[in-house]
């Protein structure tokens, strides 16, 4: 029991350093209010804070002077020195990384498109993106160390191997053991996570989530996937697949999907769906996202994305009477949707959902636009520093 013990304590101790990290990592506090916050004793955050102070994790920082008469309280903010992660994002049609330090501040980001791979030529990307990755954070940050790896990517995932299983229109490439590759070869700690939780993640540590404590990241590519947040806690179901909402039905006798049910989501709002829309009706030319408010002046494509707003719309209230969501948040390409039509979509939204008038649900756009889920692979390695993973006695 007494070994029992020991191991209950230790992890708290890092459970409870993570707790604080976190806290000055979204913004810089004193002692005092960290004590606050956290409830503890002075004396215990005045260990938690020499130990991380010593290891390099934070600083004490200096700030303006006060005009009023008193002592200037000293904030503490990340160090330097602390330790950083490497983020991988596997989508479609390209291959990220970046490298981030605690604040989820990008200190090298990098990419390359995917053209027709196969598992090899796949791999050999991403390791020349993470080789290249570390060579700049050896020379530029000598003293510091690479936490982990995390890895965000287009699903469905093993969640017990961090294997990418078969997602489709992914060159035939399955099984794709991501995790092992990247331990083997530098020798880390990997996390895999979909892109979609990913981006969950960051926004809420770090992003407009930061304000709510059940929200609903809907991710608008070559699919339509979400995060899904409740009680401040990232919403796992324990299988293969969650928060597939491309794939709920808006029309019981709709189009045939690929996967097998009619009506899907993702037949009516994908990106891919929305820009051949957009293409015929802007005479043929080739669109973009990036084109999305230049076009929305011109009135056959305003009727696009306001019937996409209606259908996403149709979907998110379902969502929002089944997960109690207070804001969702819209992401990946979906970040380019003019702001008017997330005001459509908030408006339908709240005049339509159970308990219209007692509540309001906003629609916002993400924090970090089309690089969430990106940063989101830094993110899923602070998430787990956060709950006492990655500290060393």
């Amino acid at each position: 029991m007494a070994e029992r013990k020991g191991l209950n304590n230790t992890h708290l101790k890092y459970r409870n350093r993570g707790i604080a990290l976190q806290l000055i990592a979204t913004s810089p506090l004193s002692r005092a209010e960290i004590t606050k916050k956290m409830g503890l004793t002075k004396m215990a955050i005045t260990n938690i804070v020499s130990e991380m102070i010593e290891e390099g994790y934070i600083v004490e920082t200096e700030i303006e002077e006060k005009t009023s008469v008193g002592r200037n309280p000293v904030l503490l903010d990340i160090a330097s020195t602390a330790p950083v992660a490497a983020g991988v994002y596997i989508s479609r049609n390209k291959v990220g990384v970046l490298l981030s330090d605690i604040k989820l501040r990008p200190l090298y980001m990098d990419k390359k498109e995917l053209e027709s791979e196969d598992a090899d030529s796949l791999g050999e990307k991403i390791f020349t993106l993470l080789d290249n990755a570390f060579a700049f954070f050896r020379k530029h940050h000598p003293g510091n160390r690479i936490l982990a790896i995390g890895v965000s990517s287009i699903g469905p995932l093993d969640p017990e191997t961090g294997a990418i299983l078969n997602p489709t229109d992914f060159f035939g490439i399955s099984n794709y053991p991501i995790a092992d590759l990247l331990k083997n070869r530098y020798h880390l700690p990997v996390a895999v996570c979909n892109d979609m939780d990913a981006s969950a993640i960051a926004e809420k540590h770090y992003g407009v989530g930061k304000a709510y404590d059940s929200f609903l990241y809907l991710g608008i590519t070559n699919g339509i996937g979400s995060g899904i947040v409740v009680d401040r806690r990232l919403y796992h179901s324990g299988g293969i697949s969650g928060g597939e909402i491309g794939h709920m039905s808006i029309h019981f006798d709709g189009p045939l999907c690929s996967c097998g049910n009619k009506g899907c989501l993702e037949t009516y709002a994908t990106m891919p769906v929305i820009l051949q829309k957009m293409k015929e009706a802007a005479g043929g030319r080739t669109v973009s996202p990036f084109d999305f408010a230049a076009l929305s002046a011109e009135p056959a494509c305003d009727a696009i994305l306001t019937d996409m707003a209606n259908k996403l719309s149709v979907a998110l209230i379902n969502a929002v009477n089944l997960l109690d969501s207070h804001c969702i948040i819209i992401g990946h390409e979906g970040a380019f949707i003019p702001l008017p039509y997330l005001k459509q979509m908030e408006d339908t939204i709240n005049r339509r959902v159970l308990g219209a008038g007692y509540r309001s649900v906003p629609v916002i756009h993400s924090h970090f636009n089309n690089r969430a889920p990106l940063v989101g692979s830094a993110a899923l390695i602070f998430d787990g520093l956060f709950s006492g993973h990655y500290f060393e006695e």
